[in-house]
């Protein structure tokens, strides 16, 4: 029988066990920084602000996203460090596999871990302000807007598993300024665009963008098609198109 070569379940899973164990107490230490952090200032905002309380969700979830991107973005550290690189390319794995674990801790083990860190944070913090005062401000995080909120982080996190990869020093900075430059550069694109399109039917030869400025194929085209077409784009292609250009980075740096 030949080895599969490409993939295969258990060297799947010994990757993601060895990614884990030896960063495990890095890990550990700045998952429980950033919790006792929450959790600390969830308690002061509740005792002195409790009006303020709405608010911590959001704040949760900006810390998720934030640590989310930062831990995506060193999840390849090993292969730029000289002393570690060797060692890393040469285990016996292929590239589907070391993105595949890679994605699976960045994008399925990291949520999961911080929704149950979120929802810990809140059965605490109920637990400290009923019995001490009496009080209980929390509401769970599990909501529609929570898990609206992962799935966005599980698509773009795909961009920071690429600057992983692609980048080989200051990940996270290289990949915001990118993705700064990029989004520069598209929104000079749409406004050329929408000059190009709408000012000749201007009189005063300005860009006015409006239904009353466009025709019904037109505006089916701007109200309807785009924002459906984008929504496809961003759900179903975003995350798999970042995953294989991130292969493809990991297959010139192995090769």
């Amino acid at each position: 029988m030949e080895t599969n070569n490409i993939f295969n379940i258990r060297r799947l899973y010994l990757l993601i066990r060895r990614q884990l164990l030896s960063n495990a107490t890095a890990l550990l230490i700045a998952f429980g920084a950033v919790a006792g952090s929450l959790l600390v200032i969830s308690l002061f905002v509740a005792y002195f602000q409790p009006a303020n309380l709405a608010g911590l969700t959001g704040l949760y979830f900006t810390v998720m996203f934030i640590g989310g991107y930062i831990f995506t973005s060193n999840i390849f550290a090993e292969l730029h460090q000289s002393q570690r690189s060797y060692q890393y390319l040469t285990l016996p794995v292929s590239i589907t596999e070391r993105v595949l674990s890679a994605w699976i801790l960045t994008a399925v083990v990291f949520p999961l871990i911080a929704i149950l860190s979120m929802a810990l944070i809140v059965f605490i913090a109920n637990l400290v302000m009923n019995f001490t005062f009496d009080m209980e401000p929390f509401q769970s995080v599990f909501s529609p807007l929570s898990w609206a909120a992962i799935k966005v982080y599980v698509v773009t996190q795909s961009v920071f598993l690429l600057g992983a990869a692609y980048f080989r020093k200051n990940n996270f900075l290289k990949t915001v300024l990118s993705l700064f430059v990029i989004s520069m550069v598209i929104q000079a694109i749409l406004a050329l665009s929408a000059w190009a399109i709408f000012s000749p039917l201007s009189e005063t030869g300005g860009i006015q963008i409006g239904p009353q400025h466009m025709s019904e194929q037109m505006e089916r085209l701007f109200l309807n098609y785009i924002p459906s077409v984008a929504r496809i784009i961003f759900w179903y292609l975003f995350a798999p198109f970042f995953l294989v250009v991130t292969w493809f980075s990991l297959k010139e740096r192995q090769v």
